[in-house]
Parts: structure tokens; C-alpha cells; sequence
């Protein structure tokens, strides 16, 4: 009896008969076959006539903003900041390695700090080296005496 069961499954007689969508699926092709052109979605107008504008209603106007407050210029506003960083950026293969790098947000910070950072520091003194060609730091020693304050005393 078992094989009767899993024959009656396995039949073609037990399965569902096919879905209709497959038959009109096949319907459109046919019909863009015998049409053939985008064409057929158009009406055609009688000669002399044109097309139909339609009218646009016209639009509301826009409504009132108030307006903005003043601005108060700041020194983030400085277009210098936004230089020094993209020089620094663009020109890193002539830094020192040691040379820290840094945004707009941190150079304004040691700029504004009293004394300025060591960040704006070492950045414009590494500038100062390139300026002036220099392949060595600055070295402060004494000045040597003057010899015209020695000559007088004698």
C-alpha cells in the first residue's frame, strides 16, 4: 500500500493544472509582433493640428523668510588659517619629519593661546628654515663684545 501512496504523488495526474499567467504572458509578445512600434502607445493627430498645451496653474509664491542675523566676523574666518594648513599639507616632504601635523581647529587654538603653542611655534620656525635656506637650527649665544666699547675704555 505504501507504493500505491508515493505512485499517486509522483503521477501527473495528482499535480495542479498550469497557471494561467504563463497563456498571457504569451499574449503581449504576440501583439508587439504584429504592432512592431512604440508608435502604437501615441494618438494621432489630423493634419494641421497641434499638440494640446496644457495650462499650468501658476504657482503660489514663495513664502517670506526673516531674515538671517548679521554675521559677526571671527577669527575662524581668517582665510589665512585655511592657507597655512594646505601650505603645510602640500609642502610635507619639505618639513622636518618632526614636525607635527595639524588642522585649521588645532593651529587656530595655538594661534589664540597666550604664549602661542609649540605646535605654531616649531611650524614657523621650520618655515623661517626654508625661507632663509638654513640647514641647521638657530644657535642663541652671547653676542661678542663690541671691540669700539673696548678700544674706548683703553
Amino acid at each position: 500500500m505504501a507504493d500505491d501512496d508515493s505512485s499517486d504523488l509522483s503521477s501527473l495526474s495528482s499535480l495542479s493544472p498550469v497557471p494561467s499567467d504563463i497563456e498571457s504572458d504569451a499574449e503581449p509578445e504576440s501583439e508587439t509582433k504584429k504592432g512592431g512600434s512604440i508608435l502604437k502607445f501615441f494618438p494621432k493627430l489630423a493634419k494641421g493640428k497641434k499638440a494640446a498645451v496644457a495650462t499650468k496653474e501658476p504657482s503660489p509664491p514663495p513664502r517670506k523668510r526673516s531674515p538671517s542675523p548679521p554675521h559677526e566676523n571671527a577669527f575662524e574666518d581668517n582665510p589665512d588659517i585655511a592657507f597655512l594648513v594646505m601650505f603645510r599639507s602640500r609642502f610635507n616632504d619639505a618639513f622636518p619629519k618632526s614636525l607635527a601635523n595639524f588642522g585649521p581647529q588645532e593651529l587656530e587654538r595655538d594661534i589664540i593661546d597666550n604664549p602661542p603653542g609649540e605646535r605654531v611655534e616649531a611650524f614657523l620656525c621650520a618655515l623661517l628654515f626654508l625661507l632663509l635656506n638654513r640647514k641647521q637650527d638657530v644657535k642663541y649665544v652671547d653676542a661678542p663684545p663690541n671691540k669700539s666699547s673696548t678700544q674706548v675704555a683703553n
